[in-house]
């Protein structure tokens, strides 16, 4: 069946292509992809990127009928046919890696994602340079004398239109950056910032073009001040802005391809010196919502460990009167049959017992709250899952939603605190079921997983969170439910790392949130 969407999106990228590729056609080598800039080639890994590999067919298309409308070269020419192979194998190559080791992200979430893309960007660019280049040197079409530097500039043109596409196309398309380009392009500063920056560029490239180089340097300062004021969205964007006067520039009568070479590494140089300084701001924008998100769950914890200590005496009354309640039972036994007399026992002691299990959770977590304690306890993991299943049955049935326990584990005991695990994993309980359709099921999975760890899965059949759902699931007061406060994923990861252990999301295979736990000999060491 014919994806129309995708259809659309590969035709506009072809008429994207053709005219970029036909902007950048300048100082080639021969008729061939060889110029001192190449942003097509960010297209390509782009489209690629987004489509599939299952589109390198459509991409060989659109580069020989581009080589044709702009270069002229017959289609069918063996420079055409074997580079075009060539070119679009190495972008495809780039492509995969990229989907490999950005796990399939549209984002850059840290320094080892920016670290990643411009290791895979700078091996990508020079395996394509020799490649090619090599390919056309095999055919004839190039002479050997030219294939080092026919392999320099093919590098520096590709290497720099990937590395400026490329980390504006992942910022851009991260939805958790939106706010922060809504707030920078609202900013005031930002546009005397901008407006200082085409003052400068105005002012080089009026200059002739043995003197351009020698005040670039402002560029280096401005770009700064942007990335330090606005990290990465700030860094990228100017970076890929700064390229357009360049092109144009490079037309003017008397530039010559060397200048034109030592502009583009100045460009590149300053597309990564950007790049730096936005990640390193980045990082430190995202250390201080740590900072902000563990101060928010350190108040919770101070009213938490409050109102513990208001609710222990009502507890603790509570079951005492649900123990004379129990006694005075007994004294009135001759006026009840026996069946009243056994539901009314069988209802004061569940009171009784959820009173205490009360009074226990309670008194745990003010204890963790306050000090960050835990009582560490021999504990069978079996007992602990069956009894919060159990818990959970009453709710769970309510919802017309199946509760199944799937036990393929070994060792069956931990070290942990009972009451904090058994609510971290309460906490899920009541998620998976409140997030379960009518007549799902709600799975808990135990089983031995790697590294020594206690595996306890609570799976559910609800929908999968989106990318940014899934970032901010953990965080506190984090919500999209109607009555929910957001502290309890929040909470319970808390409370599982207080055991040595971690609480995770995951969407593949299945959607589900799981606890690690240390068993015996991890605990140990």
């Amino acid at each position: 069946m014919l994806n129309f969407k995708k259809i659309a999106i590969a035709l506009v990228f072809s008429c994207l292509f053709f005219a970029v590729d036909k902007l950048s056609y300048i100082y080639p080598i021969g008729d061939l992809n060889i110029t001192p800039w190449n942003p097509p080639a960010a297209l390509e890994v782009l489209f690629l990127f987004w489509a599939g590999n299952s589109w390198m067919t459509w991409v060989y298309l659109t580069l020989g009928l581009s080589d044709s409308l702009v270069r002229g070269t017959l289609f069918l020419s063996p420079a055409v046919v074997l580079g075009n192979a060539v070119l679009v194998t190495c972008y495809a190559a780039i492509a995969l890696t990229l989907r490999w080791t950005l796990a399939g992200r549209t984002a850059l979430r840290n320094r080892h994602d920016v670290f990643l893309l411009g290791a895979v960007i700078l091996c990508g660019a020079l395996f394509t340079a020799m490649a090619y280049v090599g390919t056309q040197t095999w055919i004839g079409v190039l002479s050997t004398h030219d294939f080092l530097g026919a392999v320099h500039r093919f590098f520096i043109g590709d290497l720099l239109g990937l590395m400026v596409l490329l980390p504006l196309f992942f910022v851009a398309a991260d939805k958790r950056r939106h706010m922060q380009y809504l707030q920078m392009f609202r900013s005031v500063l930002f546009w005397v910032l901008m407006l200082g920056l085409a003052i400068c560029l105005w002012l080089i490239f009026s200059l002739p073009i043995e003197d351009q180089m020698k005040y670039f340097f402002s560029l280096f300062f401005v770009l700064g001040l942007i990335a330090a004021t606005y990290s990465l969205p700030g860094a990228t964007l100017v970076a890929a802005l700064i390229q357009l006067p360049l092109v144009f520039s490079a037309t003017r009568v008397g530039v010559q391809p060397a200048d034109l070479m030592d502009m583009q590494i100045v460009m590149l140089s300053l597309s990564l010196t950007g790049l730096i300084i936005g990640t390193v701001v980045d990082e430190r924008l995202r250390t201080e919502e740590r900072l902000r998100d563990s101060l928010q769950l350190v108040a919770a914890g101070e009213l938490a460990g409050s109102l513990a200590h208001e609710l222990h005496q009502p507890m603790s009354a509570l079951s005492a009167y649900a123990e004379s309640a129990l006694m005075l039972t007994e004294l009135q036994k001759e006026k009840m049959t026996d069946a009243q007399q056994t539901q009314l026992v069988t209802m004061l002691r569940n009171v009784v017992n959820e009173a205490l299990r009360a009074t226990d959770i309670v008194r745990g977590l003010r204890s963790y709250f306050i000090s960050g304690a835990s009582s560490l306890q021999d504990t069978s993991v079996t007992h602990l899952v069956d009894e919060c299943v159990a818990r959970f049955a009453h709710k769970a049935a309510k919802a017309d939603v199946a509760l199944v326990t799937v036990y393929t584990h070994h060792e069956d005991h931990v070290l942990v605190d009972r009451v904090q695990i058994s609510t971290a994993l309460g906490n899920l309980l009541k998620n998976a079921i409140d997030a379960s359709p009518s007549g799902a099921q709600v799975t808990v999975r135990v089983n031995a997983d790697e590294k020594q760890m206690l595996s306890i899965r609570v799976i559910d059949q609800g929908t999968l969170l989106d990318a940014d759902a899934a970032d901010q699931v953990f965080r506190p007061f984090y919500s999209k439910k109607k009555d929910g406060l957001g502290l309890g994923l929040s909470v319970s990861r808390s409370l599982v790392e207080n055991n040595g252990g971690v609480l995770r999301y995951q969407a593949h295979p299945e959607k589900c949130f799981q606890i690690l736990l240390p068993l015996g000999d991890c605990v140990d060491e």
